[in-house]
């Protein structure tokens, strides 16, 4: 019911056009951990292993309940992907060398086929899982986009990880005019 009811209010905002975001400053640690608590149980029940990177422990911006709502999709997809095989998922918090932050979300299911990874964002793509809306990948890139972002996927045979970048804002510069001499 907690799934149909996900499912129903992702597609009304979705098909609404709802893209507010409200960025916030976010302590990466706590977040993900939390998040990882979230996600646990779901795939759990399909014998599925969540490991948790945090490269960056630090502070970054974004609206919480929104990339909440990303990697719930992410997962939701993978576990669907991997089905009551089990296996392990992999949630990686890093931030390149600019200053975006980098999050990656894997997982050792059966990968892709190419066929449907040309499609993979657009609104209504499944491939075959029962009771899928294809719609999850399309609001995971809708709202990674409206952050600025952007979302990519690598697939292969045994793996599939999507990758996250969202755009940081640079910290000011803390230099001080001279004093008058």
């Amino acid at each position: 019911v907690q799934l149909l009811t996900t499912m129903m209010g992702e597609t009304l905002a979705f098909a609404k056009g709802e893209r507010r975001i409200l960025i916030r400053r976010v302590y990466l640690h706590a977040f993900f951990e939390d998040l990882a608590e979230q996600l646990k149980p779901e795939l759990a029940e399909r014998g599925i292993r969540l490991e948790l990177a945090l490269s960056d422990r630090g502070v970054a911006h974004f609206d919480e309940e929104k990339m909440q709502r990303v990697f719930h999709n992410l997962a939701r997809n993978a576990a669907e992907a991997i089905g009551d095989q089990g296996g392990v998922c992999r949630l990686e918090v890093d931030r390149s060398e600019s200053g975006d932050l980098v999050l990656t979300f894997a997982d050792d299911g059966p990968g892709v086929s190419e066929e449907i990874r040309e499609r993979l964002f657009e609104s209504f793509t499944t491939h075959g899982k029962k009771g899928g809306t294809g719609l999850g990948l399309a609001i995971v890139q809708s709202i990674v986009e409206d952050h600025g972002g952007s979302v990519t996927v690598d697939s292969e045979p045994g793996r599939t990880a999507f990758s996250i970048v969202l755009p940081q804002p640079q910290p000011r510069s803390r230099v001080r005019p001279e004093a008058a001499e």
